[in-house]
């Protein structure tokens, strides 16, 4: 595992989170690649397995079963397979191929994929829950993240950048949100999104080998390179999605060689805001640039096609009801109004507040107080972002029936924007160029 604050002199091996235990698994099944041998190590044994070989594991009672052709065996601790001798090249379906496994884990486009992964997985048990955790080293995992993120018809700066970006924040090692399970980060979108050699190709291999143990360098540290997949048009700062000082790296910057004219600052001003989002801007990440109907091609196998620098979402009042008061755990019979509290630099809202007539018929008031809690509340399947203003249409009575909500960007938009660095490899700038685009102030070095 990772250490923090530590800058690694030599290319260190990672510990990524397949199955977590809120997956709630209790089994699951797998097979051995065809063409490499390996073997399982537990309770003191070691055992081989045969190419293409059937595996199920379950967790009975306290113990992890498997069985192996008609042997059945039972661990208490743990299991890792492994490939016998090391396997040096990293090619397309390389590793053991496991059936589904969550992908969008919390958000609206969650799906069950099949993953291949390569090097060691370990199997362990925690409580009543399988957990399983990838083991190999951090180029291998990177050649595997670029594909994940974005496809293999993206151009090579945008993925070289994407591997900057991807190495950079993996190791800063700031957030460390599964510690507790004795990893470093999970395979999706809470963390980076990582799918094994499922979707591995030669571009993504190249652009590790490319840009190796390159990083972005702040004050000599690294930084903390966080992405997401669109921005709207202005990136959005650190401070206002998460706790924690700013970081002069990642402020609010226009997506853009210069400020679009129809940029007013500042977006937190609700006025300044509205009029953003009802233009139609030359950005990097805008339709003008990356057309939306071409899109697919160069998103991530698990995006959707959509609209990502602007859309619009018709939240109807029975929806939303039902929504906040499942996750707040309150007897809300209507939701009356949504007021914008805070905004940041971008126009995300990190500050709302639920006007709510309760089954008493007394007037309540409910915070949300983070973007991300924003975006969980107001949709079921996760609000693409929070950089939105609200038309409310009320009924005869004046209750409202519907929120109309007109937004831009998808996710928090901190950082690099993933179309837009998209936008700007299409119009030949340098991986470099697009990594100090959107860390301002950062210096790329080779630390390994």
């Amino acid at each position: 595992m990772l250490t923090p604050n530590i800058i690694p002199d030599k290319e260190p091996l990672i510990r990524v989170g397949i199955i977590l235990p809120e997956d709630r698994y209790t089994s699951f099944m797998g097979y051995t690649p065809d063409k490499t041998d390996y073997q399982i190590e537990f309770s003191g044994q070691c055992l081989p397995l045969k190419c293409g070989q059937r595996l199920f594991f379950k967790l009975e009672r306290d113990n992890i079963y498997f069985k192996l052709g008609n042997h059945e065996y039972r661990t208490i601790n743990e299991a890792r397979l492994y490939p016998v001798q090391e396997v040096k090249g990293l090619n397309p379906k390389d590793g053991i191929l496991v059936k589904n496994v969550i992908a969008g884990r919390g958000f609206h486009w969650k799906k069950y994929i099949d993953v291949n992964l390569p090097d060691t997985i370990i199997i362990k048990r925690f409580m009543d829950r399988l957990l399983m955790i990838n083991e190999l080293p951090i180029e291998r995992y990177l050649m595997c993240v670029a594909t994940s993120e974005m496809s293999a018809s993206c151009p090579p700066a945008l993925i070289e950048a994407q591997t900057i970006a991807a190495r950079s924040w993996m190791l800063a090692n700031v957030e460390q949100k599964h510690r507790q399970y004795e990893m470093d980060v999970c395979n999706d979108d809470c963390c980076q999104r990582y799918q094994g050699t499922t979707y591995l190709t030669n571009q993504s291999v190249e652009g590790a080998l490319n840009t190796y143990g390159q990083v972005l360098i702040f004050n000599d540290k690294i930084c903390d390179a966080r992405y997401s997949k669109s921005c709207g048009g202005v990136s959005e700062s650190f401070e206002t999605i998460w706790e924690g000082e700013p970081l002069p790296y990642l402020q609010v910057i226009a997506d853009a060689d210069k400020d679009p004219e129809e940029l007013l600052k500042p977006l937190s001003d609700e006025n300044n805001f509205i009029k953003w989002i009802e233009s139609n801007p030359i950005t990097f990440c805008s339709g003008r640039v990356v057309p939306e109907n071409q899109l697919k091609q160069y998103l991530g196998s698990v995006d959707e096609q959509g609209e990502y620098f602007r859309w619009n979402k018709i939240i109807l009042q029975k929806e939303l009801t039902a929504n906040i008061n499942d996750l707040h755990r309150i007897e809300a019979e209507y939701i009356l109004n949504l007021k914008v509290i805070k905004r940041g630099g971008s126009g995300r809202i990190n500050h709302l507040t639920v006007e709510y007539v309760d089954k008493n018929k007394q007037k309540q008031t409910l915070h949300l107080k983070s973007e991300y809690s924003i975006r969980q509340s107001l949709h079921k399947n996760f609000l693409y972002s929070s950089a939105f203003i609200i038309n409310t249409e009320t009924g005869v009575d004046k209750i409202p029936v519907q929120f109309q909500l007109r937004g831009a960007g998808w996710g928090h938009g901190v950082g690099l924007c993933q179309i837009g660095a998209l936008g700007m490899a299409l119009q030949n700038y340098s991986a470099k160029e697009i990594v100090v685009h959107y860390y301002p102030g950062s210096v790329l070095k080779r630390i390994y």
